[in-house]
């Protein structure tokens, strides 16, 4: 592999990066906001019993998923006996795992939104995943120091 190709390969690996998180938060929105039909939103004092379930069962699936994500990525270890195009879909699939497993943060946030209905709350978990997305942008560098590692 050349070094063109390398960077390449790199950028297309940020573009993925940088396209996850939106998708993500459209998703997790998509998928609290079918569940809002079942539970009691809106600015009463106190909820309707059928809201609990939902939430216990968010906060129940939470851990699981993200356990299941950090074992998942704890297998995707580098090899410099590997060729290096397969070293760069491992470093790819740990970078979508670890963006899923990172995203997860704002659900809180988006469920926060569900129940109260207030803006801050989006535009918090705008912020959130806008910092997510910048503190773990895929690079020439990070890449190299994962192969090393």
């Amino acid at each position: 592999m050349t070094t063109a190709e390398f960077h390449l390969n790199i950028r297309r690996i940020r573009r993925w990066h940088w396209l996850q998180y939106p998708v993500q938060g459209l998703l997790m929105g998509g998928g609290l906001l079918g569940a809002s039909g079942r539970m009691a939103v809106g600015p009463t004092l106190e909820p309707a019993l059928t809201t609990w379930p939902v939430l216990l069962g968010l906060l129940a699936l939470l851990p699981v998923v993200g356990g299941l994500l950090f074992v998942v990525s704890r297998y995707l270890r580098p090899n410099v006996r590997r060729p290096a195009e397969e070293n760069l879909r491992i470093y790819q699939g740990r970078v979508l795992l670890r963006n899923s497993l990172l995203g997860l943060l704002a659900l809180p946030l988006l469920a926060s939104y569900v129940i109260s209905h207030k803006p801050l709350d989006l535009v918090l978990c705008g912020a959130v995943l806008l910092a997510l997305g910048w503190q773990t942008q895929p690079s020439a560098e990070t890449y190299q120091r994962w192969l090393l590692a």
